[in-house]
């Protein structure tokens, strides 16, 4: 199979067309194409791009996924797990945290704040479980190019690797990501189909005529102006088209032709198979958090690792003292496994992290309230804080 059609020099580059080069060819104006106000909207025709060995059902314009070999569950035995304590903060922390929270809402007042008898506190260790499946997906499709001249790397140079045999590393492990590769041996010059192989097509918006509705009386060919003697708008003839109606049109400058979009004016496209190799960083979580806090606070803050695991594929946690996070590692490790059958599973990082969360209870001129202080910033939610409103505020 050659890459270049018949009477094509690679070693000559193609000259591209531009407005101006010669008269278009002779047609008659009643089999013009009729002027319109908006671009075609008309789905571009397909090149005459051969079947290549192994990639026979990829298509233009369509992503084709291609299903990656099995890949063998984990082998030998879990490694050792071991789990980090966590410390919790004293009376004296939790009331600086309060004090900090009310000097970031400029609205909230400080009395209670300063006033307040801590009454009880009590430490709770917030655990967040994170489970990430870095994998790769491979998917194929036809594309195109403009021919500028030059050898390509087609057919005649050896059959195509499959799509799974091409090398491709990730720039980052577990960043989504992807990467563009041509297949090598799948390049073939084919003449473009957006233009029959002219360089360029008519006009859409004067439909070849070189002009085109006037824009500023719309055609008419008349404009309203104001005559001061009259004291009245009055129809006077349009500066621009000089009453015709019609003006030089600004998208072909008066050609009547446009340079063909599909192959820049080079009469000729390079089809190749492009793969697309898509990194994707699935990511679940569980978290258990057992004060009336909301748990979702938890996973916007930082906390201590009690356990990181990173392997090609990792066991669940089973030896963990909370039961919850033993079978809420089991539920995703499993789900993870089978979830993606159109990726290759690269790596696996599963993360425990305890994140300190203090209830405080406390009360203010006889009221009992509750604030809670979490994460390692210390970050405050205090719902029902009392002065939420200073005096200088006003409520609309």
């Amino acid at each position: 199979m050659s890459a270049y059609p018949p009477g094509l020099n690679p070693g000559q580059p193609p000259q591209p067309w531009n407005p101006g080069m010669g008269p278009p060819p002779p047609s008659d104006p009643s089999q013009l194409p009729p002027a319109s106000d908006q671009p075609p909207q008309n789905v571009p025709k397909i090149p005459d791009y051969p079947e290549i060995p192994g990639y026979v059902s990829v298509t233009f314009g369509k992503d084709t996924p291609v299903k990656p070999p099995p890949q063998p569950p984990p082998q030998g035995n879990p490694p050792p797990m071991t789990f980090t304590d966590l410390a919790n903060l004293d009376e004296e922390s939790c009331r600086q945290a309060m004090y900090q929270f009310v000097s970031e809402h400029c609205c909230y007042g400080s009395k209670p704040a300063k006033e307040m008898k801590i009454t009880d506190f009590k430490g709770i260790t917030a655990l967040h479980y994170i489970l990430e499946t870095f994998a790769e997906g491979r998917t194929t499709m036809n594309a195109h190019t403009p021919y500028l001249g030059g050898p390509v790397d087609g057919p005649e140079n050896g059959p195509p690797p499959l799509p799974w045999t091409i090398p491709c590393d990730p720039d980052q492990k577990f960043r989504t990501h992807s990467k563009k590769i041509e297949v090598p041996h799948t390049s073939v010059v084919c003449g473009c189909t957006g233009c029959d192989q002219r360089g360029w097509n008519w006009c859409w918006r004067c439909g070849g005529r070189g002009r085109a509705k006037c824009t500023t009386c719309g055609g008419d060919g008349r404009v309203q102006q104001y005559d001061s003697q009259q004291q009245r708008q009055v129809a006077v003839m349009c500066h621009r088209c000089h009453g015709d109606g019609l003006a030089l049109c600004m998208t072909c400058g008066g050609d009547g032709r446009v340079t063909c979009s599909t192959c820049q004016g080079y009469r000729f496209v390079r089809c190749y198979i492009l793969l697309t190799v898509a990194y994707t960083n699935h990511k679940e979580d569980f978290i258990l958090e057992t004060s009336d806090m909301p748990d979702e606070l938890v996973r916007n803050v930082s906390g201590t690792i009690i356990f990181e695991d990173v392997q090609p594929m990792v066991w669940p946690i089973t030896s963990y003292p909370v039961p919850e996070i033993n079978a809420n590692s089991q539920r995703l490790v499993s789900s993870h496994r089978g979830q993606w059958p159109s990726e290759k599973i690269l790596s696996q990082r599963q993360t425990l992290r305890g994140v300190p969360v203090t209830e405080v209870a406390y009360t203010w001129e006889g009221q009992s309230m509750r604030y809670w202080v979490y994460g390692k910033e210390r970050r405050v939610y205090c719902p029902d804080y009392p002065h939420q409103c200073c005096w200088g505020c006003s409520i609309l």
